[in-house]
């Protein structure tokens, strides 16, 4: 009883032939023990647990390397998030494309982990009503022949309208342009003979003869030109000429073009097929089942993690995804010989 050793010591006991209730006990370094056996002999019986000797920072920290554990933490491979909404069309009308996210969070990759394999993201054709397109006018003819050779004379170009479509703004401007002015340089005077005849003298005389003046006066209207347009609405045009006043007589009055604004209105019959598209399998494989609309162009798409496909599309989307998606192999083919020349149909 009573008996204590400093730290760092154990306490070594034995009975050395004496009765077992009177051992002799000594404190002993731990380090400078003589005899392995006898050290852990000593521990043994000295100290009744481990939890004992950790109560003893510089006796735990003496004790040899292999009573200390370390556990390395499991890796973990990383999982995917759910997808997120679809985003917003990038286009307000006609096609656009529309794109998703997931990440790699659930989990994420951990100690040397997994990580997720597959795409983090998607692409998908998002298909709104046409776009209003505004009619226009195409551009100006050329000036036809001057109504006249001298003496002042017109001549007119005309241009068309492209009417708008799917509810655009109607063709501002006219149709027609009229240049009143050309050949203004004078005519010839033909009305004076070059010679009079000598007549014998008179002995009463007489007044000169005089021209009395000639007013100018329009011809009769010529037929009408035919109609700018088959269908849909045009116009036409007929003309008339000015015979000119002769000495001092009064000017043309009256138009020398009239239009007639409304002509063939009856509706143009719709135009709804456009060039044939193949439908073809990942082995080139090709049926041709399908024909697109007027406008629309037919499109072959290899695109890792989507199927093969060859389907009509409009022109412009077809180029909206080829630039858009810039390892994907897009080809917008608007005839045969290109549909020939990737697909060797």
């Amino acid at each position: 009883q009573n008996f204590h050793c400093h730290s760092g010591h154990i306490i070594v006991c034995s009975g050395d032939g004496r009765k077992r209730h009177e051992p002799r006990c000594t404190c002993k370094d731990l380090h400078l023990s003589s005899s392995t056996h006898e050290t852990a002999t000593a521990t043994q019986s000295a100290i009744p647990s481990t939890h004992a000797v950790a109560t003893s920072t510089h006796a735990a920290t003496t004790l040899p390397h292999a009573a200390v554990t370390t556990t390395q933490e499991p890796s973990v491979n990383g999982g995917w998030s759910f997808w997120t909404e679809w985003s917003s069309c990038s286009a307000s009308c006609d096609q656009g494309t529309q794109t998703r996210n997931r990440t790699c969070s659930n989990p994420a990759p951990k100690n040397d982990g997994l990580s997720c394999a597959g795409e983090n993201s998607q692409i998908q054709i998002c298909s709104l009503f046409p776009c209003a397109v505004d009619g226009y006018m195409s551009e100006w003819g050329s000036w036809g022949g001057c109504s006249a050779t001298c003496g002042g004379g017109y001549q007119m170009r005309t241009r068309t309208c492209h009417d708008p479509i799917y509810g655009g703004k109607p063709c501002q401007g006219d149709t027609v342009e009229v240049n009143p002015s050309c050949n203004n340089q004078s005519c010839p005077d033909t009305s004076s003979s070059s010679t009079q005849p000598t007549m014998a003298p008179s002995t009463t005389s007489a007044a000169p003869a005089q021209n009395m003046p000639v007013d100018g006066y329009m011809g009769e209207w010529g037929s009408w030109s035919a109609c700018s347009a088959t269908c849909g609405g045009g116009y036409q045009m007929r003309t008339r000429t000015c015979h000119d006043p002769l000495f001092g007589g009064k000017n043309c009055t009256g138009e020398v073009v009239d239009l007639n604004p409304s002509c063939n209105t009856l509706s143009c019959p719709s135009q709804t097929t456009g060039m044939a598209c193949p439908s073809c399998d990942d082995q080139l494989n090709c049926t041709w089942n399908q024909t697109c609309n007027v406008g629309s162009i037919c499109m072959i798409r290899s695109y890792d993690g989507y199927p093969f496909t060859t389907h009509c599309i409009d022109a412009t989307d077809c180029e909206i995804m080829k630039n858009s998606l810039p390892h994907c192999e897009v080809y917008c083919c608007t005839d045969k010989a290109c549909l020939s020349k990737y697909l060797g149909v």
